[in-house]
């Protein structure tokens, strides 16, 4: 047993590996005196032993030591992955292309993949990049990551010039035959050359000067302008042939910025105009300010300010004549970084127009903000609906709410009422003949499509209840009441995208609970107006086109009526006591008012 665990026979398997160089390892480390108690000859066995583990570990590893003149080949680490993007600037106009290029040093893929930002163009799998159709003006990265080694990747800059191209005048009414000069005015291209062209069969002609003249037929075209360098930068101008033109006439300029605020008409005649998105810090916010409209003057002037800053509220004239101001969309510094939004309202304020001031009164139940307000026959205000997630485009204002509210002006307070049969955000609502309310439409959620569901409050028993469904889904709409008693729904968007706003209307008749389809507008449109006047037809503006239209409840059919001086979405429309219609702001900076007619 000595023999085969210390003194191993030099014929073994194990020894016969061993070189000399290996024996001179453990010759090297041979005790040459016993140190301890253990006597040379244990001593000897035990460090011979721990040798022998050594020398296999040593072995197996390859390991050589002593004076051993073969040494041992180090694995050197695999070369860096690089990756470097040519060009690496580029200034690209609308629809253009680039070539980039990547080149890949380190593994043997060498293959990368492309990306781009969402909505900045695209680049397909070569590294092709091309421009988008819009918008101008920025400037970001185009990337290449290698596929062997995802973290390794390269980016390129690309620039989108900032382009404006512009027809004056945008829009003109104009007699069979008559002429008018446009002009295009191009800033950013290398070429300011243009094409003129017109869109509308039979809609005139136009020179290569931008002179057009006018067909003999009346009807609605277009003048369109565009770059002769390069087709993807255009304008277009309306076109309204008519032999009765009647046009909108500019007023005062409000001293604020004014989109989704409110505006009343007082009992003086004046005309209460309040709030609105001020977009602030490039995010939803609401202004506090307010001012007055004087028809007389055809100017505004100051008023109090609100004690809450808000905008997508509600304003209600009461019986005594002082304006109910409630909910809407505040301002928030964390929430719009964080997120965009805007928080939701349940204060409530009056405004007394002998002092010119605005003070608290009773808040609402919830917030909500996006909702409706309907002054009932007995003095009180009904609250409906609404959403609490401000800062999108309205009807988008979160998920709908079912819950509804009553305001009491005798006591200021704020007390529940039955919930509607459905949330609704972006709705309407219409105070009928009997005395009901009519909610139609919107969105039940943030997420979903509009409804064409209706459905009836009856203040008498506090309770909603459904009624007749429309024949068209829509949110975003307008509704008015006719002088026959029935009601005009008109317009909106009936998918959750802003691109599906429809030209179709419909009548609400009380006495059966139905909706049956009368004649389409000539402009699909939503977030616009709709104001019944003192002749019984129907005004309809804005909502994204220069043309207004009109209503004619005896032949159930809309006429292109005239041009408004500005494009207005999310505006306001006033009828003031001497039949006029006064039009307050929209989508526009500065904000812009006009009279009718």
């Amino acid at each position: 047993m000595h023999a085969s665990l210390f003194s191993p026979n030099r014929n073994s398997p194990t020894l016969t590996r061993l070189s000399a160089r290996s024996t001179a390892c453990i010759a090297d480390v041979q005790p040459d005196h016993p140190a301890d108690g253990l006597g040379g000859r244990n001593r000897s066995k035990l460090v011979r032993t721990f040798l022998f583990v050594i020398l296999l570990a040593a072995l197996s590893a390859g390991t050589a030591c002593g004076s051993s003149t073969t040494p041992m080949t180090p694995s050197l680490p695999p070369p860096p992955t690089t990756v470097v993007v040519t060009p690496a600037t580029a200034t690209l106009y609308r629809g253009e292309t680039q070539q980039f290029v990547a080149q890949v040093s380190g593994p043997s893929d060498r293959t990368v993949t492309w990306s781009v930002p969402p909505n900045l163009g695209s680049i397909d799998s070569t590294g092709l990049y091309t421009a988008p159709a819009g918008p101008d003006g920025q400037s970001f990265f185009v990337t290449a990551t290698s596929k062997a080694v995802p973290g390794r990747s390269a980016t390129a800059e690309v620039t989108l010039p900032s382009v404006s191209f512009s027809i004056a005048p945008s829009a003109i009414a104009i007699l069979p035959g008559g002429s008018r000069t446009f002009s295009a005015m191009v800033v950013g291209l290398n070429s300011t050359q243009v094409d003129w062209t017109i869109k509308g069969a039979g809609g005139g002609t136009i020179s290569n000067t931008g002179l057009y003249t006018a067909p003999a037929s009346t009807g609605t075209y277009s003048v369109a302008a565009t770059s002769s360098a390069n087709p993807n930068y255009g304008a277009t101008a309306a076109v309204l042939v008519t032999t009765t033109p009647s046009s909108f006439s500019p007023t005062g300029r409000p001293q604020n910025r004014r989109e989704f605020h409110t505006a009343t008409l007082l009992v003086g005649g004046k005309v209460l105009v309040a709030g609105g998105d001020v977009f602030e810090a490039y995010c939803d916010a609401g202004g506090s300010s307010a001012e007055l409209y004087d028809p007389g003057l055809g100017a505004f002037a100051s008023t109090g300010s609100m004690a809450d800053r808000r905008y997508a509220q509600t304003a209600t004239r009461l019986q005594n004549g002082e304006v109910l101001v409630t909910g809407g969309f505040s301002f928030d510094s964390t929430a719009c970084f964080n997120d965009g939004t805007s928080p939701a309202l349940k204060s409530a304020e009056l405004y007394n127009p002998s002092n010119g001031s605005f003070t608290s009164t009773g808040s609402m139940v919830g917030e909500r903000g996006g909702h409706t307000a309907t002054l009932l026959n007995d003095g009180k205000v009904l609250i409906a609906g609404g959403g609490k997630t401000g800062g999108g485009q309205p009807p988008f204002f979160g998920d709908g709410l079912a819950t509804a509210e009553l305001h009491d002006p005798a006591t200021g307070v704020f007390t529940s009422t039955g919930n509607m049969v459905s949330g609704r955000v972006g709705q309407t609502a219409t105070l009928l003949a009997s005395g009901k309310v009519l909610i139609v439409g919107g969105l039940s959620t943030s997420s979903s499509d509009p409804v064409a569901t209706a459905e009836l409050y009856d203040p008498l028993t506090g309770l909603f209840s459904s009624t007749g469904s429309m024949m068209t889904a829509r949110a975003g709409h307008a509704a008015t009441l006719l002088q026959n008693g029935k009601v005009l729904v008109t317009g909106g968007l009936n998918h959750r995208s802003l691109t599906t706003d429809v030209d179709t209307a419909e009548i609400y008749d009380p006495a059966t609970g139905s909706f049956l389809a009368t004649g389409s507008m000539e402009v699909a449109r939503w977030a616009h107006t709709s104001t019944l006047l003192p002749n019984g037809t129907v005004l309809v503006v804005g909502g994204g086109s220069l043309f207004s239209e009109i209503y004619h409840p005896s032949t159930g059919s809309f006429s292109i009526s005239a041009l408004t001086e500005s494009e207005h979405s999310g505006h306001s429309t006033t009828l003031l006591q001497d039949g006029r219609v006064l039009v307050i702001g929209g989508a526009e900076f500065p904000s812009t008012a006009e009279l009718y007619p």
